[in-house]
């Protein structure tokens, strides 16, 4: 169960009974159907947060955090992106039935350095991307979304050893942002679905940026 966190209060009570009796009805049915099942939930909120401000039952999250486990956002582990990387090319082309696609140094440089706010599904997304415009079996950094390249021309030369690595990160996730909402004229689900992250997670990074 992807974006556990967004599950609405009425409907945590439900799915409760659902884990613990492992029962339930189908949409419109009236006949139990009992089944054996384990659930894998995920998030990117902190439930224990959403705890404290009842925006989670306690009782469905401690019956859901039997085996809790953390994984780092993409921009925390760099040496993940290249392999993850060629693996969604290999499978794209695989499905595509086309000839193995490769990333030349810069656009592999760029992938490395980009801050990755929708973290794995963006990243397959941007691949997407360029597997649709490119001439050729190879990706290049002017295939790759420009506020990707853009980040990586300019940092200032002065005081760079001063640089706040969050407000890279902010400032590159901001226009992705604005340029994800450009692109699709401003419809917040296709804008997030090019982001990589869903729609509620769009809206709270746009009022975080004040992005109208």
């Amino acid at each position: 169960m992807d974006e556990i966190g967004d599950l609405p209060l009425t409907m945590q009570p439900k799915l409760l009974r659902v884990v613990e009796e492992k029962e339930f009805e189908r949409v419109g049915g009236t006949k139990i159907i009992r089944s054996d099942f384990r659930v894998i939930a995920a998030t990117n909120q902190d439930l224990q947060d959403m705890l404290t401000d009842e925006r989670f039952r306690k009782d469905l999250f401690y019956r859901l955090n039997v085996i809790p486990l953390h994984i780092p956002p993409l921009r925390d582990r760099k040496s993940d992106i290249i392999p993850l990387a060629q693996h969604f090319l290999k499978q794209m082309a695989r499905e595509a039935n086309l000839s193995e696609i490769s990333l030349d140094e810069h656009a592999a440089k760029a992938l490395k350095k980009y801050a990755w706010p929708g973290n794995v599904r963006e990243l397959s997304n941007v691949l997407e991307r360029a597997l649709s415009s490119i001439e050729g079996d190879t990706i290049h950094l002017c295939d790759l979304p420009f506020y990707m390249s853009r980040t990586q021309k300019r940092l200032p030369k002065q005081n760079q050893t001063s640089i706040d690595i969050k407000e890279v990160q902010a400032r590159a996730e901001k226009e992705a942002i604005r340029y994800a909402l450009k692109e699709t004229h401003h419809n917040k689900a296709q804008a997030a679905k090019v982001l990589g992250i869903h729609r509620t997670l769009l809206y709270k990074k746009m009022k975080k940026y004040n992005i109208a």
